[in-house]
């Protein structure tokens, strides 16, 4: 039932008194029928409570119910809605005000739980992120053929930067009531493409998993990588608002390869492929802070999340020649690593039920496997012991990057 009764219903009920007064005694009638048109005017001019008629009216419900929502919020604009209040002196924002006038059927999940608007939240992003903080590791020396000397670095796989990467974000929000809410969130950015290339010369292996050759003429390196992460959260509004607590479980998976392609002279190509790949299954804990909200259109928030994991990480190498054939091994670790997650966003709103945002993001992972770590514990030389392997998870990544997307409520 609607807190405020209509015109017409109390139209309804002054008439029936009017017809009832008709058939009373006939001192009455003239009485009767000037408090009719009193009652009749006030149903045409404001809305009264509807409880006033749940039994004998109380000063609280004679008192005059004020037409602040006679209007409907939709047609306030700029500052009359980002300065809307309700008549009670709750304090509402326009956009909590949208939401509260809204007239739906209560359904069974309102019901069940407590009084939460909005009850839904849901979130689609686009992240748009870049590979930052990728270490020194020398792949190729310079080499003197007559003096068999070999010199500065020629190639480091830090040189092979990686291009920009892209992929969706889910998030849904289920607010259990003011307080409390669950929280999911799901996302897939790749690939982590990067290349980097030698020219025509001469030059020396550095270690590539045991292989120290010289003479070679060029080289190519490629890397990819790509990260995906789900997590379940618990959420608690603190007093006003300003700080919400969050805990939950979140997966993270990061894999990477690194290719590299070498020529020598009168000898077939080979190719060299290390693969990594960690798993990291953990608990977590964080906060989203109000950063800025003056209760109009614009929304700032700043969110930031981490945890100790359980990580499975593997390594695999490859060592592929035509007159050889292949040679392969790799490794298998568990153990802890880190991840943690920062980010600012923003939202505007453009609708009772639609925000525009975006912000920037921040991932750090450490404790983790990555391919260039692998080619010093690695060999797949003919030199025994041949197909040897250990695996490295020192290894450390930052992705970092802008994102934008839309929000729904309802």
């Amino acid at each position: 039932m609607s807190a405020c009764m209509d015109h017409t219903n109390l139209l309804v009920r002054a008439t029936s008194l009017c017809f009832m007064s008709k058939h009373s005694q006939r001192t009455a009638f003239p009485l009767a029928t000037a408090l009719c048109v009193v009652l009749a005017g006030l149903a045409v001019s404001e809305p009264v409570r509807a409880d006033s008629f749940d039994g004998p009216l109380d000063a609280s419900a004679q008192q005059a119910y004020e037409p602040t929502f006679s209007a409907e919020v939709s047609d306030l604009t700029g500052q009359e809605r980002a300065d809307f209040t309700d008549s009670m002196g709750d304090g509402l924002t326009f956009a909590e005000a949208d939401c509260r006038l809204t007239d739906t059927t209560p359904g069974l999940i309102n019901n069940l739980l407590g009084e939460a608007c909005p009850r839904w939240v849901a979130q689609v992003d686009a992240l748009m992120l870049w590979q930052g903080n990728i270490s020194s590791r020398p792949l190729f020396l310079q080499y003197d053929s007559a003096t068999a000397i070999t010199g500065a670095t020629a190639l480091n796989v830090n040189q092979a930067q990686t291009i920009m990467a892209a992929g969706p974000r889910f998030g849904l929000f289920l607010n259990l009531d003011e307080c409390y809410t669950i929280e999911g969130n799901y996302f897939h950015v790749r690939p982590f493409s990067g290349q980097a290339s030698l020219p025509t010369g001469s030059y020396a292996e550095n270690n590539l998993a045991g292989l120290y050759d010289t003479g070679l003429t060029s080289a190519q390196v490629f890397t990819s990588g790509n990260i995906q992460s789900a997590e379940l959260n618990w959420r608690r509004k603190t007093c006003g608002g300003l700080i919400t607590w969050l805990g939950g479980f979140r997966w993270v998976e990061w894999n990477q390869q690194l290719n590299i392609n070498e020529v020598f002279p009168a000898q077939p190509v080979s190719e060299l492929t290390v693969n990594t790949g960690n798993d990291l299954y953990g608990g977590q804990i964080g906060m989203d802070v109000a950063l800025w909200d003056a209760g109009g259109r614009l929304r700032v928030n700043g969110i930031g999340k981490s945890g100790v994991f359980y990580n499975t990480a593997y390594q695999r190498t490859i060592f592929q020649q035509s007159d050889i054939g292949a040679i392969s091994t790799g490794a298998v670790a568990d153990q802890t690593a880190f991840f943690g997650e920062l980010g600012v966003n923003a939202n505007v709103i453009l609708t009772k039920w639609l925000s525009w945002r975006a912000g920037y993001t921040l991932f750090w992972l450490s404790g983790v496997t990555v391919p260039a770590d692998q080619l010093a514990v690695t060999n797949i030389s003919l030199a025994p012991p041949v197909g040897s392997a250990l695996i490295n998870t020192n290894g450390s990544v930052m992705l970092h990057g802008v994102t934008t997307g839309l929000e729904a409520r309802w």
